[in-house]
């Protein structure tokens, strides 16, 4: 799996469209966005990204991960170089999200479930959208 694989696959759910309709979309085969959801392709080029980019068009934050994704996976093909180590990939947020307030019980959760939390999370360094849904969970469920 890829970072861009990942981000097509949350963009589309959060959109709530099948593969066929990216591809009908963006003119692109659909075994191709097959193949780029299933993180096989590594051939995607800009006109292909900008097809299917133009989809999202009507959101500006979902067309901003797919470019951070995009970039997440060139940076972790320099992994190991000095150079990767000064890329700082971020989205920023354009509008204020108010964050939901929730009144949970405490929940202890046993110790082997929080080392399984540890080790998911020494698991995404790259990511840290994905970083902030593991911490986001664990809170939700009692975790502190």
């Amino acid at each position: 799996m890829s970072y861009l694989s990942i981000a097509v696959q949350r963009q589309t759910e959060r959109k709530r469209i099948t593969q066929s309709d990216l591809a009908r979309s963006s003119g692109l085969s659909k075994s191709y966005i097959s193949r780029l959801s299933a993180g096989e392709s590594r051939d995607l080029s800009d006109h292909n990204f900008l097809a299917i980019l133009k989809v999202f068009s009507a959101d500006p934050t979902a067309q901003a991960e797919l470019v951070a994704a995009r970039c997440m996976d060139a940076k972790a093909c320099a992994v190991g170089t000095p150079a990767a180590e000064l890329v700082d990939i971020t989205v920023k947020n354009s509008a204020p999200v108010e964050k939901p307030r929730f009144d949970f019980q405490e929940v202890h959760l046993s110790q082997e479930t929080e080392r399984a939390f540890a080790w998911l999370r020494s698991q995404c360094p790259l990511n840290p959208d994905l970083e902030k849904h593991l911490v986001g969970y664990a809170k939700l469920t009692g975790m502190k």
